[in-house]
């Protein structure tokens, strides 16, 4: 089987989410943006590149030196992208090429795409969405391969009609890629490299190129401002929420209840309305948590009671009785 590679691309701006902080840096339920999908992409390889950019030495300072980085001076498109990272990458094998604004894309979604990509020489995920503005559409031909990917921009009106929309994320075989990666152009409205245009190229050659639909659409959405963030967190809390009362947890009103994604909470006990969970937090069993209650990095230990009250950074021993109207801060 063909080594996997992955590489992460996470150089832009993001300037429609009106932040001084990289986009990819932005907080989910507790996470970084980026983190979500170097996550998923770990679990497939530990051989993972990200391209940075827009706020570089930020974003390598806040996500560490656990990867690898390669650094995209012009943002020249996402084919630029990819040849910058093509320079620490060996001559054959397998490419992840991923979008670090999409958390929602877990690790059993990239192996599916893995397992599409067979002898195909790349393979695309897509998503059948309800309104396709502002993505790249699908075009099939007769056999059912990609024969293209046009961006909307460059779209004409019969295909923005099209809803199988490219989320961004792909399966390569490497040594095509080199092939074929160089011989892109910018004959397009924003005069850029674009990726998708190599997957065109392949087809036309009479190499195999697939698409990967996914179940579910949202999950292989970008972020690009924070609308989309707010729907990302959504999505995210009620995983968290359904994980958790699966496991044995009560959440009387799971609407009015935020959890980060990395809070521990023992069977049998209960989260009332209005609470706030955070970082790390770890809740024992049998305990009563809120209404109206916010824990941050918190310790609370079995049959616990804790209303209306705030406990940050402090353990409760198992019994305790906290509020109403209190604050542990230590």
């Amino acid at each position: 089987m063909k080594e996997i590679w992955a590489v992460v691309l996470a150089a832009g701006e993001g300037k429609r989410m009106h932040s001084r902080l990289p986009k990819v840096l932005h907080p989910l339920c507790g996470k970084r943006m980026l983190e979500y999908i170097l996550e998923s992409a770990g679990e497939l390889t530990k051989q993972v590149l990200i391209v940075v950019g827009h706020g570089a030495l930020q974003v390598q300072e806040k996500i560490g030196d656990r990867w690898a980085y390669v650094c995209q001076k012009e943002q020249l498109g996402t084919g630029h992208a990819v040849m910058e990272a093509l320079k620490e990458l060996p001559r054959e094998g397998r490419l992840l090429v991923l979008c670090g604004d999409t958390p929602l894309l877990e690790a059993s979604y990239l192996r599916e795409l893995v397992d599409c990509h067979h002898n195909n020489a790349a393979v695309v995920a897509t998503a059948e969405v309800p309104n396709p503005a502002g993505y790249g559409r699908i075009i099939r031909d007769q056999s059912g391969q990609v024969e293209k990917i046009v961006e909307d921009r460059d779209a004409s009106e019969t295909e923005k009609k099209i809803t199988e929309i490219n989320t961004g994320t792909y399966c390569f075989d490497l040594e095509l890629l080199r092939y074929y990666l160089p011989r892109l152009g910018t004959d397009n409205v924003q005069k850029e490299y674009y990726l998708p245009d190599v997957v065109e190229m392949m087809r036309q050659d009479g190499h195999s190129t697939g698409a990967c639909l996914l179940d579910d659409y949202r999950v292989g959405l970008g972020i690009n401002n924070r609308v989309h963030l707010a729907e990302a967190v959504n999505i995210l809390q009620d995983n968290i929420k359904h994980r958790l009362m699966l496991s044995g947890v009560t959440i009387e009103d799971p609407d009015s209840v935020f959890i980060d994604h990395d809070v521990q909470i023992a069977p049998d006990s209960v989260i009332r309305p209005g609470s706030v969970i955070e970082k790390g937090s770890i809740i024992g069993e049998e305990c009563e948590i809120g209404p109206g209650t916010h824990l941050v990095n918190a310790i609370v230990g079995n049959s616990s009671i804790v209303r209306q009250s705030a406990v940050y950074n402090a353990t409760l021993e198992k019994g305790s009785k906290v509020g109403p109207f209190a604050c542990i801060n230590r």
